[in-house]
């Protein structure tokens, strides 16, 4: 080790003694800053090279140069500067360390702070260069950090001749932060701010600065998204503030920056009124920096938390008035992911742990829900994409939160069903008048609708039609999310109660929202599907009424004229995927229910609304998958003695209404000639209604439409392949029940 020590001093002492001679030259103007900075270059070098040998010795030796160079900083260039602080770096680094003494310790703040920020006593002459105040800040940090500040004082306790020298020292940092020439700066003095406060354990001298620290961290933190300030800078300085704040206001025994320093019981500044007022001041602090949730880097999202959350916990006590709010945005910060693994799921699973420990926290959420849920319309309503996002997830990961709490939510469903049906009838009118223009000019061509419905097996997913798909994408993405998250709490089977009782006295929008909110609430969910012991065990039950009363509606709609203009085509398009809904809910067992459905399906597929047209013919195509047919023709013709008594009864009756006339067009259409044996009778029902009703154009139009198909799939085949095909393919007809003869009997 002696050795070594040697060695080194004998590699310092050239260096050094070169550039303390041409320090000295440089105060008489006999040498130029050139041959300093070589100087200095080569004196660095060395440092670097016996850096390990180094002690406080050694240190002071190679520190005695420097201080020449120092002394003359206004006049040197700034390069000189900057490696003159590099060398400084190294020698307490590796140099004095924790064996610093207390007098030089202060002259070394002093320096180095004038070096960052100027003199405490005078006014600064020019701005500190970008590159040494960043160094000077490096080297105040490292300064802290490596003798723990005991030159300020003792551990607990600090000498009260210091207190000035900790004022100017935290003014130059905090100029620093928020007023540093260049953004390496403003993170090199939130450094140096970090280190001080985390090894000031004299809490009274900490509580002076308080305030300061607290303003001035604010300031840059609130202006943070505006003056898009770089993501680290405000990473540090959040940092900074959570650590001042668990210092200042947390409790003892929970700081875990350092070992904890219990405040004196006679402190002035420890009083109920001081932590009141002080409590208040940072209320309004938070208040402002909290914008930062929205903030696009992931690291000041993830300082935030962890700010919040140490509000929640070390500084609880104090700072209980910022509960709410930091609720309210720990929920945000979470709620914008919650997948496996990711920091956000992390972070739900911490907040769930507080909420388990803090039935006040649970309190509060509550009514950051029920603030949240009333304000969905008016949020929804506005037209600010972004903000609706941000509200539904929060909404979301609210409810998430407190499910898993196993709490009663009751007192949530009225306003929960109130918000959502405002919200989704605001944005069924903002959309209406572009989806009524696009979809309302007049009918597609029957026949190549159908014909791609037969070949296209994919023809299963419906279009929306009471949204606007393009401009409204986020918010029907935003709203199918949070029933989603509906569907799994506590609150589900109260919101579909009351949506399906509402559901039959509503009106208008209000109606079709309701409708499209049922829909979505069975639709892909364990409630739907029952694929969990859950549902199965606890509320099939419970819901298998709630969907039969939806789907009773849903009948009732479509057992009205198509061609009735009080019933809005929307209404009936949402009625067509309840019925679709219900078929795939119940697969097979559905095929007694074609009886009431498959009539208004087919009706609607000759609709003159091209939309509703559409939809009818997804519906058909979902209707003939879940009921275990090969095709929507399959379906048809399998159920042709269905729709021939139903279009029967019509004709019978000579109802001259046009709906009859399109059904019959799209079962020939879809069945072809394998229809044509069921239709004797409706045939010359046909002739009669012509013979009666001739001096009616449309209706005479209508049927010879249907003659003509008739004629036309008949001509398809020749009479012996029809005949074959009816063998083969076609069910037998019904026949009238006759009571056996003796001769059957004996035969």
């Amino acid at each position: 080790m002696e050795d070594g020590r040697v060695k080194a001093f004998r590699m310092l002492k050239p260096p050094c003694v070169e550039l303390s001679q041409e320090a000295l030259r440089y105060k008489v103007n006999k040498t130029t800053a050139k041959e300093l900075l070589r100087c200095l270059e080569r004196l660095r070098a060395t440092l670097q090279v016996v850096a390990p040998s180094l002690d406080p010795k050694l240190a002071d030796y190679a520190f005695f140069p420097l201080s020449h160079i120092f002394s003359e900083s206004q006049k040197l260039p700034s390069r000189v500067l900057e490696l003159a602080l590099h060398c400084l770096r190294v020698l307490i680094r590796q140099g004095w360390q924790d064996r610093l003494s207390s007098e030089l310790g202060k002259q070394l703040l002093v320096l180095l702070a004038f070096l960052s920020g100027g003199s405490a006593t005078e006014a600064k002459s020019k701005d500190v260069d970008e590159d040494v105040g960043t160094i000077a800040f490096d080297c105040t940090t490292s300064l802290l950090q490596s003798s723990a500040a005991s030159f300020l004082g003792t551990r607990d306790s600090l000498e009260p001749e210091n207190i000035p020298l900790l004022g100017h020292t935290v003014t130059v940092m905090l100029d620093g932060i928020s007023s540093g020439p260049a953004a390496k700066v403003r993170l090199a003095a939130c450094s140096s701010l970090n280190a001080l406060v985390a090894r000031l354990h004299d809490r009274e001298a900490l509580q002076n600065v308080f305030p300061g620290i607290v303003s001035c961290l604010t300031k840059v933190l609130s202006s943070g998204i505006r003056s898009r300030e770089p993501y680290k800078v405000l990473e540090t300085c959040i940092f900074s503030l959570e650590l001042v704040l668990c210092k200042v206001v947390g409790r003892s025994d929970s700081l875990s920056v350092q070992k904890p320093l219990k405040a004196a019981p006679d402190a002035k500044n420890t009083g109920k009124s001081w932590l009141d007022a002080t409590a208040s001041q940072v209320k309004m602090a938070l208040s402002s920096i909290v914008v930062l949730r929205y903030h696009d880097r992931q690291e000041v999202l993830d300082a935030l938390f962890s700010l919040c959350f140490s509000a929640l916990t070390i500084c609880r006590s104090a700072l209980a008035e910022c509960a709410p709010l930091m609720v309210e945005t720990l929920t945000t910060l979470s709620s914008h992911s919650s997948q496996e693994g990711s920091s956000q799921h992390g972070q739900q699973l911490q907040l769930q742990q507080l909420l388990a420990s803090d039935p006040d926290l649970v309190d509060n959420l509550k009514e950051a829900l029920h603030e949240s849920i009333v304000a969905l319309p008016r949020v929804a309503g506005a037209n600010d994409e972004t903000k609706r996002r941000r509200l539904i997830e929060q909404l979301s990961t609210a409810l998430r939160l407190l499910t898993a709490q196993h709490l009663d939510l009751k007192a949530l469903n009225g306003p929960t069903v109130s918000a959502l049906v405002s919200c989704v009838s605001t944005a069924v009118q903002a959309s209406s008048t572009s989806t009524i223009s696009s979809v309302a000019d007049g009918s597609a061509d029957v026949g190549r609708v159908l014909q791609s419905a037969i070949s296209s097996a994919e023809q299963r997913k419906f279009v929306p039609i009471i949204f606007d798909p393009t401009s409204q994408a986020g918010l029907i993405d935003g709203l199918q999310s949070l029933v989603r998250q509906l569907q799994d709490s506590a609150l589900s089977a109260g919101i579909l109660r009351r949506l399906t009782t509402w559901l039959q006295t509503a009106a208008g929008l209000e109606q079709m929202g309701i409708l499209w909110l049922v829909l979505q609430m069975f639709e892909n969910s364990s409630i739907a599907n029952q694929t969990t012991d859950q549902w199965l065990d606890k509320h099939n039950d419970e819901f298998d009424p709630l969907r039969e009363e939806a789907y009773s509606f849903a009948l009732e709609i479509l057992g009205q004229s198509a061609y009735d203009d009080s019933v809005d085509w929307r209404l009936q398009a949402l009625s067509l995927e309840m019925v679709a809904q219900q078929a795939s809910f119940h697969a097979k067992d559905f095929r007694p229910e074609l009886v009431d459905t498959l009539y208004p399906i087919l009706e609607r597929m000759g609709s003159s609304n091209a939309a509703l047209q559409q939809h009818a013919v997804t519906c058909l195509s979902i209707v003939s998958n879940a009921c275990g047919y090969q095709s929507a023709s399959e379906l048809v013709t399998e159920n042709a003695d269905y729709l021939v008594n139903a279009v029967a009864l019509k004709l019978n009756g000579f109802d001259i209404s046009p709906q009859a006339s399109q059904v019959m067009l799209m079962m020939v259409r879809l069945c072809g000639s394998a229809l044509i044996p069921y239709m004797d009778d409706l045939i010359e029902s046909i002739f009669a209604i012509l013979a009666d009703y001739h001096g009616y154009p449309r209706l005479v139009e209508a049927l010879f439409e249907v003659l003509n198909a008739v004629v036309e799939e008949a001509g398809k085949s020749s009479p012996h392949s029809i005949e074959s095909e009816n063998t083969k393919t076609a069910p037998k007809r019904r026949q009238p029940y006759k009571p056996p003869t003796i001769t059957d009997l004996i035969s």
